[in-house]
């Protein structure tokens, strides 16, 4: 009765099973795509920092979870965006080009990392050690099936403010703060941008090197972005300033137009 009622919203005609994801899926993306909660949102790149973005992130989400009987629900009850829900249950549930063997071991795989980056996230390291101890040091640097961010483990603690834990993984693992998401983010980026302690952002160069202050992120100008622009243009006046402070000078030259720009929109000066 209770999947019956889900089923009955008029999304989908019966809820996911192993059998239909081919027409559920169908049903789902042309409903999701009809209410324009498809592109940007489960499809293509991400801009999660907006209030539009996160109410239509969250309209998407929710039309996934209604059209999932209980069993698959259970499966992305704990995803924050409509993207990972999506991914999750195509690599779960879709039987394209793999066969009994190859999709165990990729939805083994893929729960296994993101259940390590989940440990992360809420900040229990004694749990996300456990999966370093099972599965060996590399799961480390690998990055979640279900998520076109391309996030490392470090990416994730940097962006959820998780220092203490960003110490422990850089020990194991310290080549991770050069590396870069899909939209060009390393996490040393991610911890800038989120206006880290200063204290904390020194301690990621030490470790990582000044070249993370030269690293470019994706932008909408072929020029793309470095660190201390991010941080101009959130107004964060102190980190902006010893980041400038921090940047080679020829580097700073180069964007100097950027700089003056965002600085002056944010009133740093």
């Amino acid at each position: 009765m209770a999947a019956a009622n889900i089923a009955s919203t008029g999304i989908v005609l019966e809820v996911l099973t192993k059998d239909n994801y081919l027409d559920w899926s169908v049903l789902v993306k042309n409903y999701l795509i009809g209410k324009d909660l498809w592109y940007n949102i489960v499809e293509g790149n991400l801009d999660s920092t907006g209030v539009e973005w996160k109410s239509r992130n969250g309209q998407a989400l929710h039309a996934i979870q209604l059209s999932c009987g209980h069993y698959a629900l259970r499966q992305i009850r704990n995803f924050e965006t409509a993207q990972e829900a999506w991914n999750h249950l195509k690599v779960f549930f879709s039987e394209e080009d793999l066969n009994a063997a190859d999709q165990h071991d990729i939805e083994e795989e893929s729960l296994q990392i993101d259940m390590f980056h989940m440990a992360i996230k809420k900040g229990l390291w004694n749990e996300a050690n456990e999966y370093i101890t099972r599965h060996g040091e590399n799961i480390i640097s690998q990055k979640s099936l279900l998520s076109s961010k391309g996030w490392t483990s470090l990416h994730v603690a940097a962006v959820t403010g998780q220092y203490e834990i960003m110490k422990k993984l850089v020990e194991k693992a310290p080549w991770l703060l050069a590396e870069k998401d899909s939209a060009g983010y390393t996490p040393f980026a991610l911890a800038v941008q989120s206006d880290y302690p200063i204290v904390a952002v020194q301690w990621m160069l030490n470790e990582g090197g000044n070249d993370l202050l030269t690293m470019q992120i994706n932008s909408d100008d072929d020029d793309g972005d470095i660190p201390v622009l991010l941080t101009a243009i959130k107004g964060y006046k102190d980190m902006t300033g010893f980041l400038f402070c921090m940047t080679p000078w020829m580097t700073l030259r180069y964007y100097s137009d950027k700089i003056f720009s965002r600085c002056i929109n944010a009133e740093i000066f």
